[in-house]
């Protein structure tokens, strides 16, 4: 993927970019039938979208099959978020996937989902997250959202005590819901007041999260080859509802840049 200056202006001044189809269709594809089977949903069924409750951000818990490693080792992933971190030597997040079904008693979106997932303050480098959308997601679709103007007011964000914001705190900033096609990746600055709006549309929004960051220390590639090799969660992201431990499915098999970006062989 080519990352352009004007990617970088953008990410700095409004604290995200979308890299339009950036994954294959088909790729995204076997990710939706590795939700559909967890989840038991037929997309053609809407009385099925509800069978399981994954709460506001339909969270579905697996982490380590193969589909979702075909996503994380493709090329033109990596070549983004390294452009944009100023490093090839990158891990990849050993994030999950999420399905999030029209709101069955539909409600204005409560300003009080957005939110930071971490402290500003602790953020002292370029943090970057990310979410795929293996479906054309329109805008009501329960898409991305966040809050542009907030984020270019750092000294604003550095009062904040705690994560969530309030409708008083978010009064006059205009909320953005960010609509692409399927296999468009949104990229955002960790820093960015952000969440996924409530689903008004008539269609479920299906999604992987992706993310990659720094290698770190020797006693995380530890961990995080463990984790694969045992099809297991990160920990912090265990006891889901739902949630199988250890996952279904064979070990999945990883590319010379998935083995590298797993930790499984170094830069």
């Amino acid at each position: 993927m080519n990352i352009t200056k004007q990617h970088q202006y953008t990410l700095a001044s409004e604290g995200y970019i979308v890299l339009p189809e950036i994954i294959p269709r088909q790729l995204c594809n076997d990710v939706i039938d590795v939700i559909t089977s967890f989840t038991g949903a037929n997309l053609s069924k809407p009385d099925s979208w509800y069978d399981k409750e994954l709460g506001h951000n339909g969270i579905v818990p697996v982490h380590q099959h193969q589909a979702i490693w075909n996503v994380r080792q493709q090329p033109a992933i990596h070549q983004a978020f390294a452009k944009l971190l100023a490093s090839e030597k990158l891990w990849v997040r050993l994030d999950r996937l999420s399905f999030k079904p029209p709101q069955q008693q539909p409600e204005a979106f409560d300003k009080r989902n957005i939110h930071l997932d971490f402290p500003y303050q602790k953020i002292t480098s370029l943090r970057l997250q990310g979410i795929l959308y293996l479906t054309d997601t329109a805008e009501n679709q329960g898409a991305f959202c966040c809050v542009p103007e907030l984020f270019k007011q750092p000294d604003v964000l550095k009062k904040k005590e705690d994560l969530w914001f309030t409708e008083e705190e978010l009064e006059g900033y205009e909320i953005k819901n960010i609509a692409a096609k399927a296999g468009s990746l949104v990229i955002w600055d960790s820093r960015l007041p952000h969440s996924g709006n409530t689903n008004t549309s008539d269609q479920p929004r299906l999604a992987q999260y992706i993310s990659m960051c720094p290698e770190d220390s020797e006693e995380s590639r530890a961990s995080r080859i463990a984790l694969w090799q045992a099809k297991r969660a990160p920990e912090k992201w265990r006891n889901m509802p739902y949630q199988k431990d250890p996952e279904e499915g064979e070990v999945a098999e990883l590319t010379e840049l998935g083995q590298k970006l797993l930790g499984l062989t170094r830069w």
